[in-house]
């Protein structure tokens, strides 16, 4: 009886040890734990990537106070009392929430959601004020401000995108040549200058003098690459848009395509290949369909301007009415999601050239 007596002793304290040791364990791993996050827990940390968007702003003489009449006040020489007292901002077409110093006219605009460019419109009335950055760093700093030269800015890159089917962040790597900037922002300070100006007839005046700046003026004339130099080494690939012509020359035809196109370089010499394989077409302004285009395939060897790849396709030499004559001129360049590709027919006789919208004809490194 005495020796089972002092076996049930030794067990208990033996079973007591351990749970006293297993409460001492849980309550450390449960310390660790609140020290550690956990993926899907209360604890796990937030990585804070939001953009701040900062500089000044600067507002031109509006003659016409009802572009600002959203706020009853006497119209100042420059309005800036007016944006101070009443304004919104917008982000990439997103309100957000923004400061805007009285007295140093500095702007600030914080928790923006990171993307490839910036777009942003600072409203008063009927009046706006846009600037556009590309994305760089998480603390921008607008180089123009908000301001009417900034504006002219966007105005002007909206104008030339249009033109090609881009975006204005396809060209986050581009600045806008300054003279064309200066002249734009006078154009538009004469707009604003005239009484009774509606909200209207100023972004159409802002909008058509931009057109007409742009207009017949090449990717070189218009826009600077600032980035660094870019590589054409590889393979590229992409389902794309072009025009056919017909005999006089005007677009008749568009074809969607399946494109791949090989590229080596050395130095500023360019070799390589495209082949364009037709996948479909439709008719352009009602003009009938009378044949469908074939595969084009092709060599082709070209010179780097910079970040600019540029050649002529000629025909082959065989015997033909077009035997090694000029087909089309190509000019490729880097946009922010791949390279852009502007084609121009050359054939006058027969049109056979391929006509593009460069914005339509994006190629992506595979």
């Amino acid at each position: 009886m005495g020796l089972y007596c002092v076996g049930v002793r030794v067990i208990i304290g033996g079973m007591l040890k351990l749970k006293y040791f297993l409460i001492v364990l849980v309550a450390l791993v449960g310390t660790l734990l609140v020290g550690c996050s956990v993926p899907g827990s209360p604890n796990t940390p937030v990585i804070d990537e939001s953009v701040t968007i900062s500089g000044t702003v600067s507002v031109p003489t509006v003659t016409n106070p009802g572009l600002l009449a959203a706020v009853g006040l006497i119209n100042n020489p420059d309005a800036f009392a007016r944006f101070v007292a009443s304004s919104t901002l917008k982000v990439n077409g997103r309100a957000v929430e923004f400061s805007l110093n009285d007295s140093t006219r500095a702007f600030r605009a914080e928790k923006i959601v990171p993307a490839a460019a910036y777009e942003l419109e600072l409203r008063c009335g009927d009046f706006s004020l846009i600037a556009f950055a590309p994305h760089s760093v998480r603390e921008i700093t607008l180089s123009n401000g908000l301001s009417l030269r900034s504006t002219a800015e966007w105005y002007l890159r909206a104008a030339f995108g249009g033109a090609q089917n881009f975006s204005t962040s396809q060209f986050a790597d581009y600045q806008v040549s300054s003279t064309l900037v200066d002249s734009l922002a006078i154009s538009l300070q004469t707009e604003l200058n005239k009484t009774g100006l509606a909200s209207a007839a100023w972004r159409l005046a802002a909008s058509n003098s931009a057109s007409a700046m742009v207009a017949d003026r090449s990717l070189t004339e218009v826009l600077q690459r600032t980035g660094r130099v870019f590589s054409y080494n590889g393979n590229y690939a992409a389902t794309v848009f072009y025009s056919r012509l017909n005999s006089s020359g005007v677009p008749v035809m568009a074809v969607q395509a399946a494109v791949t196109m090989t590229c080596t370089t050395s130095a500023d010499n360019v070799s390589g290949s495209f082949s364009i394989e037709p996948i479909a077409v439709k008719p352009i302004d009602d003009f009938p369909i009378t044949s469908t285009p074939s595969k084009t395939s092709f060599a082709f060897t070209g010179k780097l301007n910079g970040s600019y790849l540029s050649f002529t396709r000629k025909a082959a030499n065989d015997g033909s009415p077009l035997a090694n004559k000029d087909l089309d001129s190509w000019f490729i360049f880097p946009v922010n999601d791949g390279i852009a590709v502007q084609a121009s027919n050359l054939d006058q006789a027969y049109y056979t050239g391929i006509q593009t919208r460069a914005g339509e004809f994006i190629l992506r490194k595979k």
